[in-house]
Protein backbone atom coordinates (compact mmCIF):
# COMPACT_ATOMS: atom_id res chain seq x y z
CA UNK A 1 0.00 0.00 0.00
CA UNK A 2 1.50 3.31 -1.06
CA UNK A 3 1.14 6.55 0.82
CA UNK A 4 -1.85 8.69 -0.03
CA UNK A 5 -1.21 10.43 -3.34
CA UNK A 6 -0.62 14.17 -3.29
CA UNK A 7 0.21 16.53 -6.13
CA UNK A 8 0.99 19.47 -3.84
CA UNK A 9 4.75 19.72 -4.10
CA UNK A 10 7.76 18.82 -6.20
CA UNK A 11 7.86 15.72 -8.40
CA UNK A 12 11.07 14.95 -10.31
CA UNK A 13 10.77 14.05 -13.98
CA UNK A 14 13.29 11.32 -13.32
CA UNK A 15 15.96 10.51 -15.87
CA UNK A 16 16.57 6.91 -16.94
CA UNK A 17 20.18 5.98 -16.18
CA UNK A 18 22.05 3.87 -18.72
CA UNK A 19 25.31 1.97 -18.56
CA UNK A 20 28.20 2.97 -20.79
CA UNK A 21 26.98 0.44 -23.36
CA UNK A 22 23.49 1.97 -23.38
CA UNK A 23 21.61 -0.65 -21.35
CA UNK A 24 19.30 0.15 -18.44
CA UNK A 25 21.20 0.83 -15.22
CA UNK A 26 18.63 -0.38 -12.68
CA UNK A 27 21.10 -0.24 -9.79
CA UNK A 28 21.72 3.39 -10.65
CA UNK A 29 17.98 3.99 -10.86
CA UNK A 30 17.55 2.73 -7.29
CA UNK A 31 20.30 5.05 -6.06
CA UNK A 32 18.61 7.99 -7.77
CA UNK A 33 15.19 7.13 -6.32
CA UNK A 34 16.69 6.96 -2.81
CA UNK A 35 18.44 10.30 -3.30
CA UNK A 36 15.29 12.02 -4.59
CA UNK A 37 13.07 10.74 -1.79
CA UNK A 38 15.61 11.75 0.86
CA UNK A 39 15.53 15.27 -0.59
CA UNK A 40 11.82 15.80 -0.08
CA UNK A 41 10.02 15.00 -3.33
CA UNK A 42 6.39 13.90 -2.99
CA UNK A 43 6.28 11.43 -5.89
CA UNK A 44 8.63 9.85 -8.42
CA UNK A 45 7.69 10.35 -12.07
CA UNK A 46 9.39 7.93 -14.49
CA UNK A 47 9.23 7.59 -18.27
CA UNK A 48 8.67 11.19 -19.21
CA UNK A 49 10.61 13.32 -21.69
CA UNK A 50 13.58 13.49 -19.31
CA UNK A 51 13.31 9.71 -18.89
CA UNK A 52 13.81 9.21 -22.64
CA UNK A 53 10.63 7.17 -22.90
CA UNK A 54 10.52 7.63 -26.67
CA UNK A 55 13.70 5.57 -27.15
CA UNK A 56 12.83 2.76 -24.75
CA UNK A 57 11.16 -0.49 -25.80
CA UNK A 58 7.84 -1.47 -24.24
CA UNK A 59 9.66 -4.15 -22.27
CA UNK A 60 12.20 -1.63 -20.97
CA UNK A 61 9.39 0.70 -19.93
CA UNK A 62 7.87 -2.05 -17.81
CA UNK A 63 11.30 -2.79 -16.31
CA UNK A 64 11.78 0.88 -15.39
CA UNK A 65 8.35 1.08 -13.72
CA UNK A 66 8.89 -2.13 -11.78
CA UNK A 67 12.36 -1.01 -10.65
CA UNK A 68 11.07 2.44 -9.63
CA UNK A 69 8.17 0.97 -7.66
CA UNK A 70 10.51 -1.46 -5.91
CA UNK A 71 13.02 1.29 -5.11
CA UNK A 72 10.34 3.67 -3.83
CA UNK A 73 9.13 0.88 -1.52
CA UNK A 74 5.83 2.63 -0.70
CA UNK A 75 7.64 5.73 0.61
CA UNK A 76 6.13 7.87 -2.16
CA UNK A 77 3.77 7.09 -5.05
CA UNK A 78 5.12 6.38 -8.54
CA UNK A 79 3.78 8.01 -11.71
CA UNK A 80 4.62 6.48 -15.09
CA UNK A 81 4.50 8.07 -18.52
CA UNK A 82 2.35 6.01 -20.90
CA UNK A 83 1.78 8.39 -23.79
CA UNK A 84 1.76 7.31 -27.44
CA UNK A 85 0.35 8.64 -30.72
CA UNK A 86 -2.61 6.22 -30.75
CA UNK A 87 -5.39 5.74 -28.20
CA UNK A 88 -5.22 1.94 -28.23
CA UNK A 89 -1.50 1.91 -27.51
CA UNK A 90 -1.88 4.37 -24.63
CA UNK A 91 -4.50 2.09 -23.07
CA UNK A 92 -2.22 -0.93 -23.46
CA UNK A 93 0.76 0.92 -22.01
CA UNK A 94 -1.34 2.22 -19.12
CA UNK A 95 -2.55 -1.28 -18.29
CA UNK A 96 1.06 -2.48 -18.35
CA UNK A 97 1.98 0.35 -15.97
CA UNK A 98 -0.80 -0.65 -13.58
CA UNK A 99 0.39 -4.27 -13.64
CA UNK A 100 3.94 -3.04 -12.95
CA UNK A 101 2.75 -1.21 -9.83
CA UNK A 102 2.38 2.42 -10.93
CA UNK A 103 0.05 4.55 -8.81
CA UNK A 104 -0.82 6.99 -11.60
CA UNK A 105 -0.01 7.61 -15.25
CA UNK A 106 1.03 10.72 -17.14
CA UNK A 107 -0.26 10.85 -20.69
CA UNK A 108 1.27 13.27 -23.15
CA UNK A 109 -0.91 14.62 -25.94
CA UNK A 110 -0.70 12.58 -29.17
CA UNK A 111 2.27 13.37 -31.40
CA UNK A 112 2.88 12.74 -35.10
CA UNK A 113 -0.84 12.00 -35.38
CA UNK A 114 -2.21 15.53 -34.81
CA UNK A 115 -5.84 15.53 -33.59
CA UNK A 116 -8.20 18.47 -33.35
CA UNK A 117 -9.71 19.34 -29.98
CA UNK A 118 -12.67 16.99 -30.47
CA UNK A 119 -10.32 14.10 -31.22
CA UNK A 120 -8.10 15.05 -28.28
CA UNK A 121 -11.07 15.07 -25.91
CA UNK A 122 -12.30 11.68 -27.13
CA UNK A 123 -8.75 10.29 -26.86
CA UNK A 124 -8.51 11.11 -23.16
CA UNK A 125 -12.09 10.09 -22.41
CA UNK A 126 -11.51 6.66 -23.99
CA UNK A 127 -8.37 6.17 -21.92
CA UNK A 128 -10.02 7.31 -18.68
CA UNK A 129 -12.88 4.86 -19.25
CA UNK A 130 -10.52 1.97 -20.02
CA UNK A 131 -8.09 2.27 -17.09
CA UNK A 132 -8.99 2.71 -13.42
CA UNK A 133 -6.02 4.81 -12.34
CA UNK A 134 -5.42 8.53 -11.71
CA UNK A 135 -4.36 10.32 -14.90
CA UNK A 136 -2.11 13.36 -15.24
CA UNK A 137 -2.44 15.06 -18.62
CA UNK A 138 0.78 16.32 -20.20
CA UNK A 139 0.74 19.44 -22.36
CA UNK A 140 4.01 20.07 -24.22
CA UNK A 141 3.12 21.67 -27.57
CA UNK A 142 6.73 22.60 -28.50
CA UNK A 143 7.39 18.85 -28.87
CA UNK A 144 4.00 17.49 -29.96
CA UNK A 145 2.43 20.38 -31.90
CA UNK A 146 -0.76 19.68 -29.93
CA UNK A 147 -2.08 21.92 -27.15
CA UNK A 148 -4.94 21.09 -24.81
CA UNK A 149 -7.22 24.11 -25.21
CA UNK A 150 -8.51 25.57 -21.93
CA UNK A 151 -12.05 24.82 -23.09
CA UNK A 152 -11.14 21.17 -23.65
CA UNK A 153 -9.43 21.02 -20.29
CA UNK A 154 -12.59 22.28 -18.60
CA UNK A 155 -14.50 19.31 -19.99
CA UNK A 156 -11.75 16.83 -19.12
CA UNK A 157 -11.61 18.14 -15.54
CA UNK A 158 -15.10 16.74 -14.96
CA UNK A 159 -13.82 13.17 -15.46
CA UNK A 160 -13.18 11.56 -12.07
CA UNK A 161 -9.81 9.95 -12.73
CA UNK A 162 -8.30 12.86 -14.65
CA UNK A 163 -6.72 14.52 -11.65
CA UNK A 164 -3.80 16.68 -12.83
CA UNK A 165 -2.15 18.58 -15.68
CA UNK A 166 1.56 19.01 -16.27
CA UNK A 167 2.09 22.03 -18.50
CA UNK A 168 5.40 22.42 -20.32
CA UNK A 169 4.21 25.01 -22.81
CA UNK A 170 6.40 27.73 -21.22
CA UNK A 171 3.42 30.03 -21.81
CA UNK A 172 2.61 31.82 -18.55
CA UNK A 173 -0.60 33.26 -19.97
CA UNK A 174 -1.87 29.76 -20.85
CA UNK A 175 -0.74 28.43 -17.46
CA UNK A 176 -2.56 31.18 -15.58
CA UNK A 177 -5.72 30.67 -17.64
CA UNK A 178 -5.94 26.93 -17.01
CA UNK A 179 -5.20 27.52 -13.32
CA UNK A 180 -8.04 30.07 -13.25
CA UNK A 181 -10.45 27.76 -15.04
CA UNK A 182 -9.80 24.36 -13.50
CA UNK A 183 -7.40 24.85 -10.59
CA UNK A 184 -10.20 24.01 -8.18
CA UNK A 185 -10.96 20.72 -9.98
CA UNK A 186 -7.52 19.29 -10.72
CA UNK A 187 -3.89 19.80 -9.77
CA UNK A 188 -2.06 22.19 -12.11
CA UNK A 189 1.67 21.47 -12.24
CA UNK A 190 4.38 23.38 -14.05
CA UNK A 191 6.95 21.60 -16.18
CA UNK A 192 8.89 24.81 -16.80
CA UNK A 193 12.24 24.73 -14.99
CA UNK A 194 13.07 28.33 -15.87
CA UNK A 195 9.62 29.71 -14.93
CA UNK A 196 9.03 27.70 -11.76
CA UNK A 197 8.90 30.72 -9.45
CA UNK A 198 6.29 32.66 -11.48
CA UNK A 199 4.17 29.51 -11.70
CA UNK A 200 4.46 28.86 -7.97
CA UNK A 201 3.58 32.51 -7.30
CA UNK A 202 0.39 32.10 -9.33
CA UNK A 203 -0.69 29.49 -6.79
CA UNK A 204 -0.25 26.26 -8.74
CA UNK A 205 -0.21 22.95 -6.89
CA UNK A 206 3.37 21.97 -7.67
CA UNK A 207 5.77 20.92 -10.39
CA UNK A 208 7.13 18.00 -12.39
CA UNK A 209 10.63 19.17 -13.29
CA UNK A 210 13.80 17.90 -14.93
CA UNK A 211 15.63 20.34 -12.62
CA UNK A 212 14.56 18.20 -9.66
CA UNK A 213 17.00 15.49 -10.82
CA UNK A 214 19.84 17.96 -10.29
CA UNK A 215 18.84 20.00 -7.23
CA UNK A 216 15.75 18.41 -5.66
CA UNK A 217 16.24 19.92 -2.21
CA UNK A 218 16.63 23.43 -3.60
CA UNK A 219 13.49 23.07 -5.72
CA UNK A 220 11.57 21.76 -2.70
CA UNK A 221 12.86 24.69 -0.63
CA UNK A 222 11.79 27.08 -3.41
CA UNK A 223 8.25 25.70 -3.46
CA UNK A 224 7.98 25.76 0.33
CA UNK A 225 9.31 29.33 0.53
CA UNK A 226 6.54 30.45 -1.83
CA UNK A 227 3.95 28.54 0.20
CA UNK A 228 5.20 30.24 3.37
CA UNK A 229 5.23 33.66 1.66
CA UNK A 230 8.98 34.03 2.19
CA UNK A 231 9.35 36.08 -0.97
CA UNK A 232 13.01 37.07 -0.70
CA UNK A 233 14.09 33.54 0.16
CA UNK A 234 12.16 32.20 -2.83
CA UNK A 235 13.73 34.78 -5.14
CA UNK A 236 17.24 34.02 -3.87
CA UNK A 237 16.81 30.27 -4.47
CA UNK A 238 15.24 30.81 -7.89
CA UNK A 239 18.07 33.05 -9.06
CA UNK A 240 20.66 30.52 -7.84
CA UNK A 241 18.92 27.81 -9.88
CA UNK A 242 18.17 29.92 -12.95
CA UNK A 243 21.48 29.37 -14.79
CA UNK A 244 20.99 25.59 -14.45
CA UNK A 245 17.39 25.88 -15.60
CA UNK A 246 18.43 27.88 -18.65
CA UNK A 247 21.25 25.46 -19.46
CA UNK A 248 18.91 22.45 -19.48
CA UNK A 249 15.86 24.10 -21.07
CA UNK A 250 16.90 23.34 -24.63
CA UNK A 251 14.76 22.78 -27.69
CA UNK A 252 17.17 20.21 -29.14
CA UNK A 253 19.33 17.39 -27.79
CA UNK A 254 17.35 17.00 -24.57
CA UNK A 255 17.95 15.49 -21.99
CA UNK A 256 21.72 15.45 -22.64
CA UNK A 257 22.36 18.55 -20.47
CA UNK A 258 20.36 17.08 -17.58
CA UNK A 259 22.39 13.89 -17.72
CA UNK A 260 25.63 15.85 -17.94
CA UNK A 261 24.75 17.85 -14.82
CA UNK A 262 23.79 14.74 -12.84
CA UNK A 263 27.00 13.03 -13.94
CA UNK A 264 29.06 16.03 -12.80
CA UNK A 265 27.40 15.71 -9.40
CA UNK A 266 28.53 12.10 -9.16
CA UNK A 267 25.14 10.41 -9.48
CA UNK A 268 24.06 7.73 -11.98
CA UNK A 269 22.97 9.02 -15.38
CA UNK A 270 25.04 7.59 -18.20
CA UNK A 271 24.81 8.82 -21.78
CA UNK A 272 21.56 9.67 -23.52
CA UNK A 273 20.51 7.27 -26.25
CA UNK A 274 20.97 8.04 -29.93
CA UNK A 275 20.02 10.24 -31.72
CA UNK A 276 20.80 12.47 -28.73
CA UNK A 277 24.53 13.18 -28.54
CA UNK A 278 26.85 14.11 -25.65
CA UNK A 279 27.37 17.74 -24.68
CA UNK A 280 30.23 19.62 -26.27
CA UNK A 281 33.02 21.25 -24.28
CA UNK A 282 31.41 24.70 -24.30
CA UNK A 283 28.09 23.26 -23.11
CA UNK A 284 29.81 21.27 -20.38
CA UNK A 285 31.61 24.40 -19.20
CA UNK A 286 28.31 26.28 -19.02
CA UNK A 287 26.70 23.52 -16.97
CA UNK A 288 29.67 23.32 -14.60
CA UNK A 289 29.62 27.07 -14.08
CA UNK A 290 25.87 26.95 -13.37
CA UNK A 291 26.28 24.15 -10.83
CA UNK A 292 29.05 26.11 -9.09
CA UNK A 293 26.92 29.25 -9.02
CA UNK A 294 24.14 27.29 -7.31
CA UNK A 295 26.60 25.96 -4.74
CA UNK A 296 26.18 22.36 -5.87
CA UNK A 297 29.80 21.94 -7.01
Amino acid sequence: MTTKMSFNGVIPAMLTPFTGSGDLDLDGLKKNVDFLIKNGVIQIMCLGSTGEVAVLTRQECVQVIEATVKAADSRVPVMAGTGAPGTREVIERSKEAISAGADSVMIVTPFYEIPNQDGLYKHYVSIAEAVDIPICLYNIPPHTQVEIAPETLEKLADIDNIVALKDSSSDLSYFAEVLRRVGDKMAILTGGDDIALPCFALGCHGAILALANIAPRMVVDLFQAVQQKEDQKALDIFFKLLPISRAISVAQNFPAPVKEAVTMLGRPAGPARSPIVPQGNAEKAEIKKALQYAGLL
